[in-house]
């Protein structure tokens, strides 16, 4: 070999030898390093970086291969006034070697175990986590290969209106993770996909379970393919009633939140598409709705929405403006060929008619604090049909034999056979008049039946109330409070050709004991059978009478 290659062969094992005593002594070193001692660095840097006061109360753990790891347990950061803001169990944070021996940090990836998350805004706006430092600042742009989060918790609190969110078991799978823009404005300068998870959300009456979705954000427009829930459920604490919304799926595009943070609900806007299995309200159950959503500055629309409801097709739209202090509903309902059988059992009472009708509704609901929502609700609330049937009784039988024998209950007809959805709530599940039906049997036929109502702060005003059987032809006129749940002036009238009334009764008081005339439905279950009017004036005089109704259900010939 000549002199030239040995000396080559030399040099090399040499530079080899040197390089294996330096990665040696490398290993030595981090083998025996302890990362625990610079925690007080590590806790000030951090404290200085967020504003916060930042301590680790547990381990630190590091390893070196094949990446460099970081891991802490129990750290905890308090904001201003000294109320903990965020608690993590346990942080993991992997970083490359290469950069680091060059004293720079490049993270590749951060998982966070069990976060407590406490958002507290106080009654001039300003959040727990905000410092004179922090405030207004341009952060430092920041991206992530990715990032994990399990088991986490968050709770957010308004001090000046009182109502907390809070949302429990979070999971959070997200890659590309990168925040740009001031500091503090993370929900509008975050960019990413991944999956989220969530057990429930908890916001004032508002309860959501098992929230699942794939989710991108590109800068602080965020989209959902399909955000899915098990349930949503609103109780109402003032009245115990509960409404459940079950298998909820969601698509959401163009999702961005504008104006102050905190503020998400009246500055959220996105648009998209919701399906739900089944609504349920007490008796009432509502299958397949759908319809195309969309909000814009804290107001919510679902237009145009269908659903199979009461055996029919309904179709309509709602709107939701929370915009306000007070939110505000609006729906617009029509249901074709609606079972009337099945609009009984949903409120509850024995199927006294049966057949197909038409159902219209268009009212405005106000959510106040201190007011249930049916004292907040107007608009206009219509049931009409044709050639119906009714069980248990004869109409015509009974109607033609009542001058003669004026032994049962125009009441009766009204709630039921007039009132329409009204009348099955003004009955309170006390079914007055049932056994007089039920002991007379028969079946007979309405011809036609109208029900409309004009309500005004949960009070309900007949404008245009009949049904006309075969001969005979009944209305009714009034009111129902439905805040005070009373009768208001409520009768009944048989009338003539002329629409005047040849017999009436009118009904007053509260709904679960109604006064008759001057007797009480309790009376009428005792009593097989009373004489309602010992002496009955008919109001025709010289050929006139006064009418008592001339709306659109028309005299049988």
């Amino acid at each position: 070999m000549r002199a030239e290659g040995k000396k080559i062969l030399i040099i090399a094992g040499s530079v080899i030898g040197v390089m294996a005593l330096i990665m040696t002594a490398a290993i030595t070193v981090l083998l025996s390093f302890d990362i625990n001692s610079f925690k007080p660095a590590i806790e000030t840097a951090a404290s200085e970086k967020t504003g916060l006061d930042v301590k680790i109360r547990g381990r630190m753990g590091f390893s070196f291969f094949p990446l460099v790891n970081v891991s802490a347990k129990d750290i905890h950061a308090t904001g201003k006034g000294g109320g903990e803001f965020l608690f993590l169990e346990q942080v993991k944070v992997r970083v490359e070697l290469i950069p680091l021996l060059k004293k720079q940090i490049k993270v590749t990836s951060c998982e966070v175990v069990k976060p407590a998350l406490n958002i507290v805004k106080d009654a001039e706006g300003k959040f727990n986590f905000e410092t004179k430092s922090t405030r207004g600042r341009r952060g430092t742009p920041f991206s992530l290969g990715e990032f994990k989060l399990s088991r986490g918790m968050l709770v957010y609190l308004d001090k000046k209106t009182g109502e907390k969110t809070e949302l429990k078991e979070i999971n959070l799978t997200l890659k590309d993770l990168s925040v740009s823009g001031p500091s503090g404005e993370i929900i509008k300068n975050v960019s990413f996909t991944g999956t989220m998870e969530c057990r429930e959300l908890q916001r004032k009456n508002i309860t959501i379970q098992n929230i699942n979705a794939p989710v991108k954000a590109v800068r602080g427009i965020y989209s959902f393919q399909t955000l899915d829930m098990k349930s949503l459920v609103y109780l109402d604490k003032k009245t115990g009633e509960k409404t459940e919304l079950k298998e909820i799926n969601l698509t959401l595009k163009d999702l961005s939140v504008s104006g102050p943070s905190g503020e998400i609900i009246k500055n959220v806007s996105f648009t998209g598409t919701m399906e739900c299995r089944e609504l349920q309200r007490k008796n009432i159950r509502i299958y397949n709705v759908k319809g195309s959503t969309r909000a814009d500055k804290g107001v919510f629309y679902v237009k145009p929405f269908t659903m199979d409801i009461f055996g029919g097709i309904g179709e309509g739209d709602a709107t939701a403006d929370r915009s306000k202090t007070d939110v505000e509903y609006k729906i617009n309902l029509k249901v074709s060929k609606l079972d009337l059988g099945t609009l009984q059992e949903s409120f509850g009472i024995k199927m006294l008619i049966s057949g197909k009708g038409d159902l219209a509704a268009s009212l405005t609901i106000k959510e106040k604090s201190d007011r249930n929502l049916i004292n907040t609700t107007s608009g206009v609330l219509s049931l009409v049909g044709n050639n119906l049937v009714t069980h248990y009784v004869d109409l015509d039988k009974i109607l033609s034999a009542y001058e003669t024998s004026q032994k049962f209950s125009l009441v009766d007809i009204g709630v039921f056979f007039i009132a329409g959805p009204l009348g099955s709530i003004a009955l309170k599940g006390y079914h007055y008049g049932d056994l007089y039906y039920q002991t007379q049997g028969g079946r007979g036929t309405i011809t036609k039946f109208v029900s409309q109502w004009k309500i005004k702060n949960g009070v309900a005003e007949a404008t245009d109330c009949a049904l006309a059987t075969r001969h005979n032809r009944v209305a009714l006129k009034g009111k129902l409070n439905l805040v005070s749940q009373r009768y208001d002036n409520v009768i009944v009238a048989l009338l003539d050709d002329k629409g005047c009334a040849k017999f009436r009764q009118s009904v007053s008081g509260p709904f679960a004991a109604p006064q008759i005339g001057a007797i009480s439905a309790v009376e009428s279950f005792t009593s097989q059978i009373f004489d309602l009017y010992r002496q009955v004036k008919r109001l025709v005089q010289g050929g006139k009478c006064e009418v008592f109704y001339n709306g659109s259900v028309q005299q049988p010939e």
